[in-house]
């Protein structure tokens, strides 16, 4: 397993408590697995992942497409969409619309 590398933050707020390190390492396969799709609610967002949402489960075998939503584009996901996520995917694709 290779080692963890650490984010810098652009904002210059050492100070935070986030955890910044990247994900888990990437799977050999997503045959089976969950994917999370996050919508940042800008037009066309929801229609460009659920694109790629049949797509995954076409080609590559995904098990089961599950859509999250921001509440607003301009701000950061909520801390609740992000733990729905961590307990019920596999991994995840944000969308960006417009």
């Amino acid at each position: 397993m290779s080692a963890r590398e650490r984010l810098l933050d652009p904002t210059g707020d050492s100070e935070r408590d986030t955890n910044t390190t990247l994900a888990q390492p990437r799977p050999q396969s997503l045959r089976g697995l969950t994917v999370g799709l996050l919508d940042n609610t800008k037009p066309n967002g929801i229609t460009i992942l659920e694109a790629v949402g049949r797509e995954l489960v076409r080609h590559y075998g995904v098990r089961e497409v599950r859509m999250f939503q921001k509440s607003y584009f301009g701000t950061p996901v909520e801390e609740s969409v992000i733990n729905q996520m961590l307990r019920n995917c596999d991994f995840a694709v944000a969308g960006i619309g417009d």
